[in-house]
């Protein structure tokens, strides 16, 4: 059958028609393990009981209302969001995806400060459309090599609406910034007026071992986009501010009007993927579980040495970087014949796996891995 998807991204020619916690599965039966959660989304393992209990509960009362009405379920997803972000008395608004949420964050920045310009690291990726979009034509995206604070001074900072922050994924390679650059940039960019902006889109909810990604470093944002694991694969995305920023919207108010904004299903998805974090401890143990499986990758570096380049992980957000003699795409697609899912990008595979996953699971991965590659030279 010819592919009626416009082919924007290269898929795999099998069909999945169930998921359930680690697992997808294909129409022929064939079982995966996944180590992507989707596209970095099922923080919580696919078709997590909890939340289709509640999408189930919610489809029946409120789906959706209009931008004129109030709803119990965004404002409560918002407090809830508001406190585990350490954002008192701020606010919050509630959209689809995650680019929609960084643009719209980024539109906030723009128009509160009165810039046109944003600062972010080279190697981040803010969204795929927009202002944040990685473009020759972007002229308002402002790059500095990451953990290269002695070219701020080349920047003109007075320009600069926001630093944007993507405290972890840096365009699907997994890499980290050092604190005393993440701490350079900050005090300049608060120094010359301008505000900050963390972009937790992929590195909320537990991914990193932590709540959010930018809890690793001195960094208090004034806005915060989240969105993916928000929803544990349901489409729901979130822009939140701090007090002084909902303060200033209210001075320098502009309208934003968007078919699903503050929809009650996504929100009460919201609240209950919070929920399911509070009561299963869960964000502490994808720091733990993503200690045992980098200890267990450090281990077959040394059996192949020669083909490792570098281990980077926080939590469960784990990059291995492959010497690039050895074909990363090779290594993928053998994975993938095992029946494991893995990320591929450049010499670098990638692995973010529901925060579910068990120490068993990374061991099969630890295993096949190991095989394939004293297998493929």
């Amino acid at each position: 059958m010819n592919n009626p998807i416009i082919p924007f991204y290269k898929q795999v020619n099998e069909f999945i028609v169930k998921a359930k916690d680690c697992y997808l599965y294909d129409a022929r039966g064939k079982q995966y393990l996944d180590f992507e959660s989707g596209d970095w989304a099922a923080n919580l393992g696919h078709s997590r009981d909890e939340i289709c209990c509640v999408i189930k509960k919610q489809v029946d009362e409120l789906v959706h209302d209009g931008l004129r009405f109030r709803n119990k379920e965004s404002e409560e997803l918002s407090v809830r969001l508001l406190e585990k972000l350490s954002l008192k008395n701020g606010k919050s608004v509630f959209v689809n995806s995650g680019s929609e949420a960084v643009n719209l964050g980024i539109t906030l920045a723009k128009n509160l400060t009165g810039r046109k310009k944003i600062l972010k690291m080279d190697c981040s990726f803010l969204s795929s459309y927009g202002h944040g979009q990685i473009t020759p034509n972007n002229d308002f995206l402002v790059n500095i090599p990451m953990n290269r604070s002695d070219l701020l001074s080349q920047i003109d900072l007075a320009e600069i609406a926001a630093f944007v922050f993507e405290p972890g994924n840096a365009w699907g390679l997994i890499k980290f910034p050092v604190p005393e650059f993440i701490d350079a940039v900050t005090f300049a960019v608060k120094r010359a007026g301008g505000l900050l902006m963390a972009n937790e889109v992929t590195t909320g909810f537990g991914r990193t071992g932590k709540w959010f990604g930018h809890q690793y470093y001195n960094y208090s944002p004034d806005i915060v986009s989240t969105g993916k694991a928000l929803g544990n694969g349901y489409p729901v995305s979130c822009v939140s501010v701090n007090e002084e920023v909902a303060e200033l919207f209210e001075q320098n108010h502009f309208r934003y009007a968007q078919s699903h904004q503050n929809d009650p299903l996504g929100c009460a998805v919201g609240i209950e993927v919070i929920k399911v974090f509070e009561k299963t401890g869960l964000v502490q143990q994808s720091f733990e579980k993503g200690n045992y499986f980098t200890e267990k990758l450090e281990d077959i570096q040394k059996k192949h040495s020669e083909k490792f380049k570098e281990v980077r992980a926080r939590g469960l957000m784990i990059a291995l970087e492959l010497d690039t003699r050895v074909r990363s795409e090779n290594i993928y697609s053998q994975l993938l014949d095992d029946g494991i899912i893995v990320g591929v990008k450049e010499n670098v595979l990638r692995f973010m796996p529901p925060l579910t996953i068990s120490k068993s699971q990374i061991d099969k991965l630890i295993n096949a891995l190991d095989r394939n590659l004293g297998i493929i030279k």
